[in-house]
């Protein structure tokens, strides 16, 4: 493989990577929404409807406890949108993946020009810096979001993609 078609290549991967991650990271963040409101709501029930049955049983010590459990869940009812991503988050967030998904199916239209040998070096290079002017737009959303790193769903993607690029490319792109 000569430099550019490398380029191309660590490209592809790195556009079906975030796209993949993407996808799991807006998964994560829904699961986490779901269980935030979840719990908080279970907190808001438990507070409020045992404060009489504790003082029906005379149980002067829990009432502290119940209104410690109103406290924090009111405490993480108006923390919620810093903790979990809103619905306008999650919009964008799909947008974002929509916006990879194209890049990287055009990466991979160009990639596969390079592989049936259909271009020029020069012609790769022409493709591979126009296709590179469109990304901004991708890369402005994915900065203004501050998508976070995590360690697991990065190792689980690293792995998905790996496999997914073997089962398609491995007899194609031997040095």
């Amino acid at each position: 493989m000569t430099l550019i078609e490398r380029i191309v290549w660590d490209e592809f991967v790195q556009a079906k990577s975030w796209e993949q991650y993407i996808s799991d990271y807006t998964g994560y963040k829904m699961d986490w929404r779901k269980w935030f409101s979840i719990i908080t709501g279970a907190l808001v029930v438990i507070g409020s409807s045992t404060w009489s049955v504790w003082n029906f049983f005379e149980k002067s010590w829990v009432a502290p406890v119940v209104l410690l459990i109103v406290g924090i869940t009111q405490i993480l009812a108006s923390s919620l949108p810093q903790i979990i991503v809103d619905n306008e988050t999650l919009k964008s967030l799909s947008r974002l993946r929509g916006m990879y998904i194209g890049y990287s199916n055009k990466l991979e239209r160009l990639l596969l020009k390079i592989l049936n040998k259909n271009l020029s070096q020069e012609e790769i290079e022409e493709q591979y810096f126009a296709l590179r002017e469109t990304v901004y737009p991708i890369e402005e959303l994915k900065d203004a979001m501050n998508i976070r790193q995590l360690k697991k769903l990065s190792k689980k993607i690293e792995n998905r993609i790996d496999i997914m690029l073997k089962a398609r490319y491995l007899t194609n792109i031997e040095d």
